[in-house]
């Protein structure tokens, strides 16, 4: 498990009045509303936020203040919701950790108190802000801590800590920096990415990512190695065959990377273990095979706004035929049942040929290595992006198609709207 520090996490919401607060010349309050989760530490999911009203604040020497109409109005809405309330403002500087002021001490002692008697099953959160980092601190019933970090959920990813990190650079990663940045490099080896699926794409993309330097990699699959693994699932060999998929992934990463902090759990997503796991990580990369899978990956992703990645390669033998897809998913966008990867059509087909025995539907079906591989290196790319930021701002969910008999590698556009899933699960945390 990660750290159990909290977390306030949002995304395009959030992002947008999060800029104006570090770009006003005053003192501003962001006001949000926040869908809770529990799973291991306290996360507090940003639905709704705004700036609060000339008439709501009073600014003065000391600081900022609230009029009391106006946390009576939080409390009515947070009630109501069932969501915690979140307490923003910044204060100047950088590359350093920000300091509460007396006033906010004061404030703290006053304001998140009374939220944690009156709304006791949800965290509450004072936090105070600069351009870089973060300080504050989220009250759940009569508990407090210290929050660990802020996230915000865009391409690249934003993210706010409560602690000053080297800025040493590895010699290992020189040839990386030079074209990815030194800060990006030092992103990546703070980052967590998820892998579900180890076999021929899952395998690939955790040796590529153990080369890139993640700073902590996660990766679940129930299988064990069979023979017909060994075409195409990178770390294998036929030592390993009747072993987890998961250990020899794991092995492999440790190899190139002793840096990285692995963590293998050898289960089929989702498991009480694997929701508490993934839900903390920055990035979750789908590599299974089948529809349901598929469907709860989404899901889970929609709900605790975590960019997911998905990977996904059909054969058909006869006209020879091969599309592959990447889909990057990407919170307040497109998700995978928008773009037809996940529909109840499909679902009940592999529930309906479950029950006529066929449970290894997925199994048997025709792979290649170099297929997978392409698309792997490809979803490592979109990590890179999320990260380091490396291609700049990037807006929304993005789908492309491969097909190794034409040569093309596209992008796809997608329709616009969005689907039940997304107005259902987006944001909402542990409520969904």
């Amino acid at each position: 498990m990660g750290s159990l520090t909290p977390e306030v996490r949002g995304a395009h919401e959030l992002a947008s009045t999060m800029d104006q607060v570090l770009a006003s010349h005053r003192e501003e309050l962001l006001i949000g509303l926040c869908s809770p989760s529990k799973l291991g530490s306290w996360l507090m999911m940003v639905q709704e936020c705004r700036l609060a009203r000339d008439d709501e604040v009073t600014r003065d020497w000391h600081g900022l203040h609230w009029t009391g109409a106006l946390t009576s109005e939080l409390y009515v809405e947070a009630r109501r919701s069932g969501r915690g309330v979140l307490l923003l403002h910044a204060h100047g500087g950088s590359d350093e950790v920000p300091g509460l002021s007396e006033t906010d001490s004061n404030t703290v002692e006053e304001i998140l108190p009374h939220f944690g008697m009156l709304l006791p099953h949800v965290p509450h959160a004072y936090v105070v802000v600069n351009t870089t980092h973060v300080a504050g601190l989220v009250q759940l019933g009569e508990n407090r801590r210290a929050i660990g970090r802020l996230r915000v959920v865009t391409n690249p990813l934003r993210v706010w800590t409560n602690r000053a990190w080297s800025s040493a650079l590895p010699s290992r990663d020189q040839r990386q920096a030079a074209a990815l940045g030194e800060s990006g490099i030092a992103r990546l080896r703070r980052s967590s990415i998820a892998i579900v699926g180890a076999g021929g794409a899952g395998s690939q993309v955790a040796e590529m990512l153990a080369h890139a330097g993640v700073g902590r990699l996660v990766i679940a699959d129930s299988d064990i190695v069979k023979d017909v693994n060994l075409s195409r699932t990178h770390g294998t060999s036929p030592a390993v065959l009747g072993k987890k998929k998961v250990k020899t992934a794991g092995d492999l990463v440790r190899r190139i990377s002793p840096e990285t902090d692995v963590v293998t759990i050898p289960e089929a997503f989702p498991t009480k273990r694997l929701l508490t796991e993934l839900r903390d990580v920055d990035i979750l990369v789908s590599c299974v095979d089948g529809v349901q899978p598929r469907n709860e990956l989404n899901r889970f992703a929609l709900r605790y706004a975590i960019p997911l990645i998905d990977v996904g390669t059909t054969i058909t033998p006869e006209p020879f035929r091969v599309d592959g897809h990447l889909s990057l998913v990407m919170p307040g966008s497109h998700c995978l049942r928008c773009a037809g990867h996940v529909s109840d059509v499909l679902i009940n087909e592999e529930q309906e040929a479950a029950r006529r025995g066929r449970y290894g539907i997925n199994e048997g079906r025709p792979q290649v290595v170099s297929f997978n591989g392409l698309l792997a290196s490809a979803a490592v790319t979109e990590v890179l992006k999320l990260i380091t930021g490396f291609a700049g701002p990037v807006q929304g969910s993005r789908e492309w198609h491969y097909d190794p008999v034409r040569g093309e590698l596209r992008e796809v556009q997608l329709a616009p709207g969005s689907c039940r899933e997304c107005t259902w699960y987006g944001l909402k945390g542990d409520l969904a």
